[in-house]
Parts: C-alpha cells; structure tokens; sequence
C-alpha cells in the first residue's frame, strides 16, 4: 500500500503482515501459539521415536505407535505440550467473546449467536480439561482414564468448532459486507468434518484389533498389525489435522488488529502525514493541530464500529436515545431495524 507521495506503508501499519498485529492485534497470538506448540510437540515426539529406531514400546504393539504411546515414554514433554496447548486455546476462545463484546469484531445481533459463542466455550474447556488429563493419566498405567480423556478431548474440540462455524455462520447472514465470516466459517466446517471422520475411521480400525498386533478373534498376528499400524498413523493424522483448526482461530481474530484505537490513530497520523488527509506538511504539524487527525481517527473508529455492529453506513450512534438494543440493530444490507431474536 503506498500513499499519495509514494511513501510504502510500514510494516507496523500493514494489517496484511502478522507485525502489525504484534503491535496492535496480539490476540491473534493465542491460538498462533497454540498451533505452533501443538506441530512443534508432535514433531519432537515423531522425531524421538524416529530417532530411537522406531520402537514397539510394548510386545503387543504394532509397527507405528501411537501417540499415546509415545507421550507416555516422553511424559514430561508430553504434559508441557497438552498444558500450553490447552491454556492458550482456551485463552483464544476468551478472547473471541471478548472482542465481540467490545465491538472489536463483528458483534452478535441474534441471542443464538451468543449461545453458541458461550456453547464454543464450555465444549471448548471441556475438550482442554480432556487433552490435560489424557497427558497425566499415561497409556501405559492409566488405559482407561487415557482413552476417556481422549474422547473428552476430541468430542469437545469438534464441537466447540460445529458451534464456531453456527455463529460465524449467522453473523455473515447479519454483515454481508464481511466476506471472511463465510469464508470462514466454511472453512472451519471443512477442517471440523476432515477431522471427524478421521477420528472415526481410527476408532473403527481400531476397534477390529483392540489396538494390538497380536492375533485378536478371528484375525492373525499379520493383519492386526497392519490394521493397528493403520490405526496409529490415523491418530497422527488427526492431531496434525488440529492445527489446521487452530489456524482458522486465527483467521477469526485477524481483524480485531483493524479495530485496534491504536492502530486508527497510527494509521490517521501517516495518512495525515503523506498526503491523504489536509494539506500541510512538517514534523510538528501533529503536536501543534492534533484537531486535523483527531477528527480522521474519530471518523474511521466510527465507520469500523458501524460494520461491527451491522449498522447502515452513516447511522447515529447513542444521540441521547438510549442504548444500541433500545434503538435495534440496522442491518448492513436492508438498513431496517434487527431485533434481538432467537
């Protein structure tokens, strides 16, 4: 982006670069952290039992392990990855609400958009408390409780996001001016049901062996071994399928660095200062007529909050009427009241 002068917007002011966001959006680092510490953890861990030849930790296990497995031998990694993973998810999921709250993202106009935003929340905490306990209760001493935890983890996960992908669903309906929310939304659901049926197709395969190489039933040594190696790899498939996920989380909160005071009045400043607002120049041009960006910065604060809160372009907010239920909401596209509605 350039200015009237050919002067290149900073990088600082650039919310297309993720440094901007260090500066005035750094909610987006929740779930950038969350994504990185859950590649980076299974990464070490596939990188260890690479390196230590491929191992069967138990005689019953099959040629690929599972992670399970793996984070058991290597458990005091394995909890570092699951608690700082879990923390910062639940941070994002916060922090989301927060910023709809505050009108730094496009605001719930419907109660159902609310109950699923705090729906995402709870399945959310849910499926964090799942993936802390399935880290300290080990495969190797703990089966049971593992496995329990790792059903919590996995059910809560895909629901917070089915009830994520619901409200961003609505919310576009309510600001069609915001091609992100469909996209994604849409996006969302796709990494959600990838996922999904991954985990399922793992617990059919491996159900057939009971999750050993060992003959089981009707079926030999062999083909346990290749089912349960079948198994194990789908498991490694569905964790890295979830960073997928926490990168859409990341999509969601990209444009509250837009929204950011901050960033307005930066952004006011530099345009004031290259040309695309009134016409003086020098260094202490700000300091001695703070009205001539103040005004600049009042305007798109103002036109940002209209979009967040789908109200037509030019709407009065809070002239001695009351507040933004008591006027209703004004829908971007037919500019006529929205009541709030189920």
């Amino acid at each position: 982006m350039k200015a009237e002068d050919g002067a290149r917007l900073p990088l600082h002011l650039n919310t297309r670069t993720l440094t901007s966001h260090f500066f005035f959006g750094p909610y987006v680092l929740l779930p950038l952290i969350s994504a990185l510490t859950w590649l980076g953890g299974l990464l070490a861990l596939l990188g260890l039992w690479v390196v230590s030849g491929k191992p069967r930790y138990k005689s019953d296990e099959a040629s690929v392990v599972f992670i399970s497995d793996v984070g058991a031998t290597h458990q005091t990694l394995f909890i570092c990855i699951c608690v700082i993973t879990a923390a910062f998810y639940v941070l994002t999921l916060f922090a989301e609400r927060w910023l709809r709250h505050v009108d730094r993202l496009p605001t719930d106009l419907r109660k159902r958009e609310k109950i699923f935003d705090w729906l995402a929340i709870f399945f959310g905490m849910a499926g964090a408390a799942g993936l802390i306990l399935l880290s300290a209760m080990n495969a190797f001493d703990h089966s049971q409780v593992h496995w329990i935890g790792t059903v919590i983890f996995v059910g809560g996960v895909a629901l917070s996001a089915i009830c994520q992908s619901a409200e961003i669903w609505s919310l576009h309906k309510d600001h069609p001016d915001r091609k992100s929310l469909k996209r994604n939304s849409i996006l969302k659901l796709v990494v959600v049901t990838i996922a999904v049926a991954t985990a399922i197709a793992f617990g059919s395969t491996y159900a057939v062996c009971g999750g050993n190489s060992t003959p089981y039933k009707s079926h030999s040594a062999e083909t346990c071994n290749k089912i349960t190696s079948v198994a194990a790899s789908l498991e490694w498939a569905v964790s890295f399928i979830l960073v997928f996920y926490f990168l859409t989380l990341v999509a969601d909160l990209w444009p509250a660095g837009k929204s950011s005071p901050r960033y307005m009045r930066r952004l006011a400043k530099w345009q004031e200062r290259h040309g695309e607002g009134h016409d003086f120049t020098g260094r202490r041009a700000f300091g001695m007529y703070p009205d001539r960006w103040e005004d600049r910065e009042e305007t798109m604060r103002r036109e940002m909050r209209e979009r967040n809160l789908g109200l037509a372009p030019g709407t009065t907010l809070g002239a001695g009427v009351g507040s933004y239920e008591e006027q209703g909401r004004m829908s971007g596209s037919s500019q006529t009241p929205m009541m709030r509605q189920v």
